[in-house]
């Protein structure tokens, strides 16, 4: 039923390497690769709204006006443009807008936790140290954008090269048990 593949294997293993190099490259270039990452959403941003263009010029349907859509379209371009040219703007704002997602999410996660009275208090505990942490990560990102970002980049980088590790082993794993298997003949 789940017999060894080498394509399996190998696979595994590919991906593995290439999870430990970005993984790498995140730890110890963690400025680099956000500036990248910057760059390459900069670069997105401008793609979709070319497609928002041309939809907005090619738009029949009700609904939306087309000078709506154009707009959006040409927004999207000088925010890509703007982010490729002060990626520090894109990042700022990046860092603040998830700050602010955390401190909401985080506010609602403490609403949830005290009001809810049919959960085990373990539950509710759980509820509230969720809570909390998440407005303290989200004020935290909204007082220091950039440094809340780098965390993160060093946090997916530790993530990404720990992923690769275990791709690896279980590629190998996946490896000795197909030289391991018995050769099967019709």
């Amino acid at each position: 039923m789940n017999e060894p593949h080498p394509v399996r294997w190998k696979s595994m293993i590919g991906l593995g390497i290439l999870s430990v190099l970005i993984g790498l490259f995140m730890l110890f270039l963690s400025s680099v690769a956000t500036q990248l990452i910057i760059a390459l959403s900069g670069f997105a941003i401008i793609l979709l709204a070319a497609v928002f263009l041309v939809e907005g010029l090619c738009i029949e349907a009700d609904g939306w006006p087309r000078w709506v859509v154009l707009g959006l379209g040409l927004l999207g371009i000088l925010l890509g443009l703007i982010s490729i040219i002060a990626p520090s703007l894109l990042m700022v704002s990046v860092g603040i807008l998830t700050g602010l997602f955390l401190l909401l999410y985080g506010v609602g996660e403490l609403a949830i936790g005290i009001g809810v009275i049919f959960a085990e208090t373990m539950v509710r505990m759980i509820f509230i140290m969720l809570g909390i942490f998440s407005c303290v990560l989200g004020i935290f990102f909204m007082l220091n954008p950039a440094l809340g970002l780098e965390i993160f980049i060093l946090l997916f980088g530790m993530y990404l090269l720990v992923l690769g590790l275990m791709r690896i082993a279980h590629g190998i794993n996946e490896r000795e048990a197909e030289q391991n298997a018995p050769v099967k003949r019709l």
